[in-house]
């Protein structure tokens, strides 16, 4: 009989409802902001930096969300992209509460019927009377009439009676965001943003330098863009060379560890924010203190789980420079646990031949890349080929636009090349720095002899160390002292030349330095 009863009271209330979008999802609800993913600017430390923007409707300026970010401590935003609405408050929590009591929310029908619509097809607990004991009912709210409100769970529905509900919980959205104008009327709708850094997205990138002819080459630059963040749809991808300076990521901000945050008003506000948040922008104060201590919780293990989707890819530190350059592919989508290749540019560049030779080592074939394209190259791996065969492998160093790079070959075997010392000269006990102890003082002559086997001009560094004090050197030798080797018998010094040499053509090099040696 009881049963009974209950199907007849569903039969009158659903025709009932206030709601067209009874049955409908949680994004039925125009009081949930979900906000859509824009853009993701990702850094080689596993740190990116994710914008979101959605449109919301609001109840006396309130609107709830699903989720919080785990955002790095200190870089959570949340924002109105109307210059005209402030955020003022926002709040997380095991879901927002209101009580029909008269203090936090008025005891009458009309006040619970206006807070029941405003959150149906939301998933809500509500606290009732029931012949004096207090019960408690869990689902989503499918309909409202004036005398009973219709929750959903599983396959099951039931009501509670309007007049009898003491309390409602929404549950599955934590975050709650407040917003207030300047006037007196409180905004109906608005666009809201959020901004944050978090772990758990990282890119690698890596280079192929195609030998075109004689001095062009073209060089493509791929990211290995690995996703173990969240899901980004149709979004634009950043590709960030150089990582900013943040000092706080190993923690996380405190909103996302659940902790209620009041902004402190709009002298925090920054005026701009990444070039896209309004000067109304709101932080949300992450420097709220207990004991003298600041709420911190170690981040989640996005970190780790994306060291474990890295495998054994290359560790890449940051460039050396201090400008940064940005390769964008727009309207990408990687979900959680994925990894995409995506090409960022081809460019055609010009390149020439070096040839290195320290002494102490082989004579070294090097090609000089040209940067004379319109962004800086990142450090990152490469592959040279020329033709279908490979030439080299091995990391493209940081290279500022319109600076060259030096990208090794080979071992050169077409420039034949000798070095020979001989000594032309000593003074016996020259210095005597003890009574039992004297050096002399000897002087030594080098020889560097090259020739050009190649069919064309090459140009040679040559570099060699000796271990005393060189003379003046010959032919535009440039001498470079070690300044932590200045003891007598400890001194050295390098001796560099640049040569050019045609082909078939012979190059002799002389140089002298002088060197104490025991007398003994």
């Amino acid at each position: 009989m009881k049963r009974l009863n209950l199907f007849l009271i569903l039969s009158v209330i659903v025709p009932a409802c206030h709601c067209p979008m009874a049955h409908a999802d949680d994004d039925a609800n125009p009081h949930v902001w979900q906000p859509r993913i824009q853009s993701v600017s990702v850094f080689k430390n596993g740190l990116g930096f994710f914008l979101r923007q959605g449109d919301v409707s609001l109840r006396e300026g309130w609107c709830h969300a699903k989720s919080i970010p785990p955002a790095a401590f200190g870089t959570l935003a949340v924002y109105s992209l109307n210059p005209k609405h402030l955020v003022d408050i926002v709040g997380a929590g095991p879901g927002e509460i209101v009580e029909f009591d008269g203090k936090d929310a008025p005891d009458t029908a009309d006040a619970r019927l206006t807070r029941l619509r405003s959150a149906e097809n939301l998933n809500v607990q509500l606290t009732y009377d029931h012949k004096g004991q207090t019960r408690s009912a869990s689902g989503k709210i499918i309909s409202v009439a004036d005398d009973f409100a219709v929750l959903e769970s599983n396959d099951n529905s039931f009501a509670v009676p309007v007049k009898a509900i003491e309390k409602m919980q929404i549950l599955e959205l934590p975050m709650r965001v407040h917003l207030q104008t300047d006037g007196d009327k409180t905004p109906k709708k608005t666009e809201l943003g959020m901004a944050y850094l978090r772990t758990g997205i990282t890119w690698i990138p890596e280079y192929t330098v195609k030998i075109l002819d004689d001095d062009t080459a073209e060089i493509m630059l791929r990211g290995t863009l690995v996703n173990e963040a969240e899901d980004l749809i149709n979004c634009d991808i950043n590709f960030v060379v150089g990582v900013p300076h943040f000092t706080h990521t190993d923690y996380m901000a405190p909103i996302a560890i659940n902790q209620a945050i009041r902004t402190m008003g709009s002298a925090l506000a920054p005026t701009t924010f990444n070039s896209q948040i309004v000067s109304n922008a709101i932080f949300s104060n992450n420097s709220a203190q207990s004991g003298g201590g600041v709420f911190t919780q170690p981040v989640n293990d996005s970190g780790n789980a994306l060291s474990k989707s890295l495998g054994d890819l290359p560790s890449l530190g940051s460039t050396a420079g201090t400008d940064y350059t940005v390769y964008t592919k727009e309207n990408m989508t990687l979900r959680k646990g994925e990894k995409a290749i995506v090409t960022l540019f081809v460019k055609k560049i010009r390149y020439s031949h070096i040839y290195r030779w320290d002494t102490a080592d082989e004579l070294k074939h090097f090609l000089v890349l040209r940067n004379d394209t319109d962004t800086a190259w990142t450090t990152g791996p490469y592959l040279a080929i020329s033709a279908d065969r490979p030439l080299s492998e091995d990391l493209l160093k940081y290279t500022p636009k319109g600076g060259n790079c030096e990208i090794p070959v080979t071992q050169a075997i077409n420039i034949a090349h000798t070095e020979t010392r001989s000594e032309i000269d000593r003074q016996l006990t020259a210095h005597t720095p003890r009574s039992d102890h004297s050096l002399d003082l000897v002087t030594l002559q080098g020889e560097i002899k090259l020739r050009n086997f190649e069919k064309t001009p090459v140009d040679i560094v040559v570099t060699t160390t000796v271990p005393g004090k060189p003379a003046p050197a010959t032919d535009d030798g440039v001498i470079l002292q070690d300044h932590t080797k200045l003891e007598l018998t400890d001194r050295k010094s390098t001796i560099t030349w640049q040569i050019t040499l045609e082909p078939a053509e012979t190059k002799t090099i002389t140089y002298k330095y002088d060197q104490y040696v025991s007398s003994d």
